[in-house]
């Protein structure tokens, strides 16, 4: 399991090959997924794990920290298919007004402004502050 509860993209392979089990949210019934995709991270990435799996993460739509556009993920194949068919995913980035987040967010006293106003500005992790 990964030390901070988060899979990120440097992970180790066995790390990550640990979202590919069933959980009691996915059921025990049905086979394993070889296709895994996730948020909350606020990086996207897609990548091999193995030769079986492949994983995602969609990134962040409102505060990213890998670049200063949102992201997000369209996938595309036959669901629930029996067979094994074409799959692809695609990762989109589309630019958003950082500039009207971070008024919206000073104007309804958002705590920790200042920090947030950073992650927005330079698409970095808030506990990076000190050494920007």
């Amino acid at each position: 399991e990964s030390s901070s509860g988060y899979v990120r993209q440097e992970e180790s392979d066995s790390i990550k090959q640990t979202l590919f089990r069933n959980t009691d949210a996915t059921g025990y019934d049905n086979p394993e997924p070889d296709v895994v995709g996730y948020g909350h991270i606020h990086k996207a990435y897609q990548q091999s794990v193995g030769k079986a799996h492949f994983l995602f993460n969609a990134g962040s739509v409102g505060n990213p920290t890998d670049e200063a556009t949102a992201s997000y993920v369209v996938l595309r194949g036959v669901l629930n298919s029996a067979e094994s068919g074409p799959f692809s995913t695609e990762l989109i980035r589309v630019p958003y007004d950082i500039e009207r987040a971070i008024a919206l967010a000073r104007d309804a006293g958002l705590p920790d402004f200042a920090a947030y106003e950073f992650e927005l500005r330079t698409a970095r992790y808030r506990g990076e502050m000190d050494t920007a």
